[in-house]
């Protein structure tokens, strides 16, 4: 029994014409919902991904594949009942086919793919490529998969096993890859954060990759094997070695650290042309990892388009093909709204991305040590901005000060006398107060029903008063005595 955790990512490009079984779960172009990224956990066991191409123009290609795609599940439940050792019979019995093909149980491993996939196992602190071997020599897969590389290894308990592109392994350091991959957390996490660098680099951000991480492996008694279950209830007699065995009696892959290189060797005596029928075309050459420089117009039309970065020009082309037959001076002038939907951000997006790149690794030599100058450079520029609005806010509430009128409380000498003192109450809503006739320094803010007393006659219409609390001001003489009329 194997507790894993199952990871399919599919390009746009490949979720097009590619179609996943998974197990019991389908993605891709003929399954029922079009995702291309799936996450599969649990216990099983067998694992299995079989990964059929179809031609979607083709109704032919697409009900074969559908037939194949039901073989295939019949396949999966089969195997999880009778075990790795019955895949021969099935792929006998029910003609399988595949264009990719992952089969693991508690003991084995095995990979058909494409030769422009990589196997890579990470165990321990190290990462490591596979490297093919020798196809199975069982009679009932002896056309299985020929034109595809095979690998073959045995499972440990916490390993990574990722299916990639070669040449997106090429654009990190290893031993950065390596310390991100001994991280606890799923690998598919990892892979994000992988394509969100590389497409800083250049490299296309989305590329299909295959990946397993086992949690625990549970190795099965041989009482539970078909063969042993065929003998006790007297089906079989002798057990036949080299058809029920064949999973574990096969040259395993070898392997190479991936600090030594990121290389494909194959097994002496063995060439590409042995995987291949022989009405098969040559196998094409491996293309050659990127080399990310600044691109230009005749650097562009040298690449492939597979490795190539979609540009501006690119975009504007594409606009001229469509409307070529459109009369330009027919099209209506975009609006302020359209202009802002068809904005662009993808430039500046990935300036900002090439900043936060060069800042999380200025220490190549230490992860942990660049992550923490990156956090000390936020800390500072975080104390930089509250300083900053500190100090603003300080200098908003001067000039708040400055601003409002000066209160203040002129001395009230308890010796000076006064002409008369008349007591009244004030029957304006608001009355203000003010040091001196005219003047702009206010005393106090009288209400309606305040009681105030006055002091002297009325010099040019200003009256003196004193408060209840013994300051003392001047009023207008119109506003203390409203039906009083002003003197001319």
């Amino acid at each position: 029994m194997i507790r894993s955790t199952m990871t399919a990512h599919l390009a746009e490009i490949d979720k097009q014409e590619l179609t996943l079984q998974l197990n019991d779960r389908e993605i891709g172009l003929l399954a029922s919902q079009r995702q291309k990224h799936y996450v599969m956990s649990g216990n099983r066991r067998v694992q299995l991904i079989a990964g059929l191409e179809t031609d979607r123009d083709n109704y032919d290609s697409v009900m074969a594949t559908r037939a194949l795609l039901r073989l295939w599940l019949m396949t999966f439940r089969e195997l999880q009942v009778s075990g790795l050792a019955r895949f021969p019979q099935c792929v006998d019995r029910n003609r399988l086919s595949s264009d990719f093909c992952f089969l693991m149980d508690s003991e084995a491993v095995f990979v058909w793919c494409d030769e422009s996939f990589g196997v890579y196992l990470h165990r321990g602190d190290r990462l490591y490529r596979q490297q093919p071997t020798y196809p199975p020599s069982h009679p009932d897969l002896s056309s299985f998969c020929r034109s595809l590389d095979f690998y073959t290894f045995r499972p440990a308990e916490n390993d990574n096993i990722l299916i990639i592109d070669p040449t997106f392994i090429d654009l990190f350091v290893p031993e950065e890859l390596e310390e991100m991959f001994s991280d606890t957390r799923q690998l598919n996490i990892s892979m994000s954060e992988l394509t969100r660098l590389a497409a800083l680099s250049g490299y296309p951000s989305d590329t299909t990759w295959f990946s397993c991480q086992v949690q625990k492996l549970e190795h099965e008694p041989e009482a539970l094997s078909v063969d042993a279950r065929e003998r006790a209830a007297g089906k079989s007699r002798t057990r036949r070695r080299g058809r029920e065995d064949w999973p574990y009696r096969m040259t395993r892959s070898k392997v190479v650290p991936l600090q030594d290189g990121n290389m494909r060797v194959l097994p002496s005596h063995l060439t590409a042309q042995d995987y291949m029928p022989d009405d098969s075309p040559p196998a094409q050459a491996p293309l050659k990892p990127p080399s990310f420089k600044p691109l230009e117009s005749d650097v562009l039309q040298k690449e492939e388009p597979a490795l190539r970065i979609r540009t501006e020009d690119d975009e504007y082309s594409d606009q001229k093909q469509q409307y070529k037959d459109l009369d330009i001076d027919s099209l209506a002038q975009p609006s302020r709204l359209e202009r802002i939907k068809l904005w662009n951000t993808d430039g500046i997006r990935r300036i900002l991305d090439r900043w936060h790149h060069r800042l999380t690794h200025l220490f190549p030599e230490s992860r942990s040590l660049s992550i923490l100058a990156y956090v000390a450079m936020w800390l500072v520029v975080l104390v930089i901005v509250i300083a900053i609005i500190t100090s603003a806010g300080r200098r908003q509430n001067a000039d708040i000060m400055e601003s409002r009128p000066l209160i203040t409380a002129p001395e009230h000498s308890q010796a000076q006398s006064y002409e008369f003192e008349v007591e009244v109450v004030v029957e304006a809503s608001s009355l203000r107060v003010l040091s001196e006739p005219d003047g702009t320094i206010l005393v106090a803010t009288v209400k309606r029903g305040d009681k105030v007393t006055q002091l002297k006659k009325p010099e040019k219409d200003w009256v003196l008063i004193r408060l209840e609390d013994g300051r003392t001001g001047y009023v207008l003489m119109e506003l203390l005595y409203p039906n009083t009329k002003p003197s001319k």
